[in-house]
């Protein structure tokens, strides 16, 4: 079937180029009658070695002409390909090979070594080495047999979707179906026998194998294979080989566009302007004329990807509505299809005359699709019927029946169709996210919303017992440009301000934070199952092996090093410590461990460091580049000698610009202000939350000293002006983060109600220092120990923090429990909801022999009894 018609193509491009791979700096070419030649000749040695119709041969390598040629002959023989990710383990190998039954395994040099020992396969390897010779078998000139044409039943492949590690499920399909699926697609007339197909796709996805092998190679077109996925590998090989079509995956588009747009960023604001006019017009133009004039406005970004480049091609997720816009605008054409393994794989195609961005498109030629079980609003599941879907899942009856119903596959995709019968995607229902108040989430859809913080590079929603909660990836290259070092309370800080926009059940109420990239699947899909189990465990996703460059390991070993090895070593229990280590995730620094890092590099090295300096170091060798710096210039870091010790650090007093931000003398009308706000608050919490105090009198009768409650909510600091008395109450002075009181209104806002804006990320020196200024000053501070808002409710560890203060500047901590106050205004609300609230004072505690550390945890301890009692 399909190779009678590569065959019949052969004969009309015979000295054509079919494949060609870059292989140094050449490329490695066949023609079309090479290839038939080899295929024929591989099929004959195949036959030779007792491989027949029906018999598996696996397929386990990266791409490469002989990958290709060890496809098609195993199915020209009417056997049944096995392709296996070139990037699966031993044990994961071995399990496949075991449930495949495969007689032959395919390998490369690279992949040899994760073949297990005592397989019992053939062994043919693509390289020199031991085993069979592949190179020798392309030139036997053995002549193939010639057995009857297939069947549309005839097993052509075994594809593996999931279960490497112990369940597997292969996907069954048939010679008719991967012929159906070429023809239907050949019918869309998007491949010509004109193009040149650039292959950077695995073959062992139906995606890479029927876009960028079967069907170009069915219509004479040529096929470029590169082993590479880096973006000036990718644009030196389209420009040299003239490349018109790129299949990719949305990620590579993604990535593509977010690339163009930090370039265009990086321009004057008159150029921004231009650039955003330009793209305004060339949509606008593009979808009511059809004219595309994107291709001559943004000529420069063009012409990197080649003279003769016509169309992207994407598949195997789904491509967000604005990166196809965007790169529509910029006078691309991206085309989508939509289809899984189980359809061979292409159900669905976006026309391109016609596209709807967001829509999968309408059926191909020859498939049918429908929504099944539709509801009310005409949602349901996308099922398929048509000569592409697969025989079902090799030895998995069951399974087979679950999702084979009447001829329809049940994709398991949820969706809907339009009035002009295009289909759209909402999300998948074995994804779908039931939270136990009954609401339905989609996670995608959420995630994307999430994703727009700049700060976050990646996020998998989890359900657990508290609610949505999300494994994130940070952003490190954003977080260093923006001089935020403490990863995981920026972004909590920037998810709880976007958040305010959504309904309560679509609030992240918990997050962790990891450093490697969340596990995924070659086409970037998310596995979801496994980053749940991570994420319940508390365990990083497991980082690839790397060791330690020459370069990093010099520059430990550096006299510089050395010393910063001794600093961090009373911080962290990491051994060894490498120079790609997050100071934060992999050593476990916080804000305050930082300062005392600072402190002690200032001490061994003998240097004046800027402030900013802690919140500038991310890694190790951050820090140790930035050392080397220094004292290369002398050791000026800009600023005063910091100090050796916390006590020194507290009684010095900070700079005239930040003493400038606290009023210790009002005024009359500051003063009046000042009441009239407390006064209106004290009415708002009386008759939306019916306010209850007890303990007032445990308050001191004048400062210093530091209230200490915990911090449920954006209320908790009014409530506390309502409930303290005015004669205390006048003398409070809260601390505030600089973003949150930074406009006109904000800012006076602040001033009225004694808030200190302070930026405890850049210069929280300044902010300790202006602790203990408020304090010498006989003034109260409350100061929240947790650090930070609950996002569920529930009380945190208390950091040392006010420990710290409390014990050198000798002044007792008021611990203080609020209730009611996240249920009133919980994370994400700017508006008080009626409730109960309550404010409950304790007895103040000293700090007498207690080190920072137990100051903090009797703390937390007496703010417990407080809230039981």
């Amino acid at each position: 079937m399909l190779l009678k018609r590569i065959k019949e193509t052969a004969e009309l491009f015979p000295e054509k180029t079919a494949l060609q791979m870059r292989e140094g700096d050449h490329y490695r070419k066949y023609s079309y009658k090479d290839l038939v030649r080899i295929i024929a000749s591989v099929a004959g040695a195949f036959a030779a070695r007792g491989i027949k119709k029906g018999d598996r041969v696996a397929i386990f390598s990266e791409n490469r002409p002989e990958y290709v040629f060890a496809y098609l002959a195993t199915i020209s023989l009417k056997a049944v390909v096995v392709p296996l990710d070139s990037q699966l383990t031993e044990k994961e190998v071995s399990v496949l090979l075991r449930n495949a039954e495969a007689k032959v395994v395919c390998v490369s040099a690279s992949t040899r070594a994760r073949l297990p020992q005592d397989s019992g396969h053939q062994v043919i390897s693509f390289d020199v080495d031991s085993g069979l010779f592949f190179g020798e078998m392309m030139k036997a000139g053995l002549a193939a047999p010639s057995p009857a044409a297939p069947a549309a039943s005839d097993l052509a492949a075994i594809l593996y979707t999931s279960g490497t590690t112990g369940d597997p499920k292969g996907v069954m399909l048939t010679q008719g179906n991967l012929a159906s699926n070429c023809d239907s697609v050949m019918k869309l007339n998007i491949v010509w026998s004109s193009d040149n197909m650039l292959m950077i796709l695995p073959l062992h996805h139906t995606y890479a194998a029927m876009i960028c092998m079967l069907l170009p190679l069915s219509l004479g077109a040529t096929v470029t294979m590169l082993n590479s996925l880096k973006g000036p590998d990718i644009l030196r090989c389209m420009q040299e080989t003239k490349i018109t079509i790129m299949a990719g995956v949305p990620q590579l588009y993604t990535a593509m566009r977010r690339s163009i747009f930090d370039e265009i960023g990086k321009k004057p604001a008159l150029v921004r302007l231009l650039v955003r006019l330009f793209l305004s017009a060339s949509i606008l133009l593009r979808k009511k004329a059809g004219v595309n004039i994107g291709k001559i406005l943004f000529g420069k970004v063009h012409t990197k990807f080649g003279p003769s480049f016509r169309l992207f091609a994407s598949g195997g997720a789904r491509l967000e509505p604005d990166v196809h816009r965007d790169m529509t605008s910029l006078g691309f054409t991206i085309v989508e299809g939509y289809g899984l393994t189980e359809t061979s794989p292409l159900s669905c195609f976006n026309p391109i005359e016609r596209p709807k961005a967001g829509s999968i498109g309408i059926p191909i030629p020859g498939v049918e699709v429908r929504i099944a079980d539709s509801d009310e609003k005409g949602m349901g599941e996308i099922a398929v019927r048509g000569p592409n879907v697969m025989a079902g899942y090799y030895m998995k009856p069951k399974e087979t029946a679950a999702v084979l119903k009447d001829g329809w596959f049940h994709t398991g995709d949820l969706g809907y169709k339009d009035a002009d019968g295009y289909f759209f995607i909402t999300g998948r229902s074995k994804e779908l996210i039931v939270l136990a108040s009954g609401k339905n989430i989609f996670p995608e859809e959420l995630e994307k919303y999430y994703k727009q913080i700049p700060s976050i590079k990646e996020l998998c929603l989890v359900q657990t017992d508290r609610g949505l909660e999300a494994a994130v990836v940070p952003d490190f290259d954003y977080l260093r440009k923006m001089n935020l070092s403490n990863s995981r309370e920026t972004i909590s800080a920037e998810i709880e301000d976007l958040a305010r926009d959504l309904s309560p059940y679509k609030r992240i109420m918990g997050l962790k934070i990891f450093k490697e990239a969340l596990p995924a699947t070659r086409l970037g899909k998310l596995k979801r199952a496994t980053v749940r189990e991570l994420y319940l465990a508390g365990v990083e996703p497991q980082a690839p092996q790397q060791t330690m460059s020459d370069e990093d390991r010099d520059l430990l070993a550096s006299e510089e090093g050395r010393k910063l090895l001794a600093c961090l070593a009373p911080f962290t229990s990491k051994k060894p410590i490498a120079a790609e280590d997050n100071l934060e995730l992999d050593l476990g620094l916080d804000s305050l461990s930082r300062v005392e890092l600072v402190v002690s590099i200032e001490k061994t090295f003998g240097l004046v460091l800027p402030e900013s300096f802690g919140s500038e170091i991310f890694t190790v060798r951050d820090a140790v580049l930035k050392i080397q710096d220094l004292i290369e210039k002398g050791g000026d870091g800009a600023g005063e000698r910091v100090t050796l010790s916390w006590a020194e650090i507290l009684q010095q007093e900070p700079s005239d610009e930040i003493k400038g931000s606290v009023q210790f003398k009002g005024g009359l009308i500051n003063n009046v202000g000042r009441y009239l706000i407390r006064t209106l608050f004290k009415l708002i919490f009386l008759v939306f939350g019916g306010m209850r105090v007890e303990g007032v009198q445990n308050l001191p009768r004048k400062g210093p000293f530091i209230i200490a409650p915990n911090h449920l909510s954006l209320a908790d600091a009014p409530l506390l002006m309502s409930a303290i008395p005015w004669r205390i109450g006048s003398q409070v002075y809260f601390l505030g983060i600089t973003k949150f009181f930074g406009g006109p209104v904000t800012s006076w806002i602040a001033r009225q109600t004694q808030v200190i804006p302070v930026d405890m990320e850049t210069k929280l020196y300044s902010a300790l220092q202006l602790s203990a200024h408020v304090l010498r000053r006989n003034r109260v501070l409350c100061a929240f120990p947790e650090g930070t808002r609950s996002r569920d409710g529930s009380l945190k560890e208390f950091k040392k923090g006010v420990g710290m203060i409390a014990k050198e500047l000798d002044v007792p901590v008021v611990p203080v429990a609020l209730q009611g106050t996240y249920e009133m205004m919980p994370t994400g609300t700017l508006l008080p909801k009626p409730g109960k609230v309550s404010v409950i004072i304790g007895k103040p505690l000293y700090p007498g022999g207690m080190d920072y550390d137990e100051i903090a945890k009797r703390l937390r301890e007496e703010v417990v009894k407080l809230m039981e009692g």
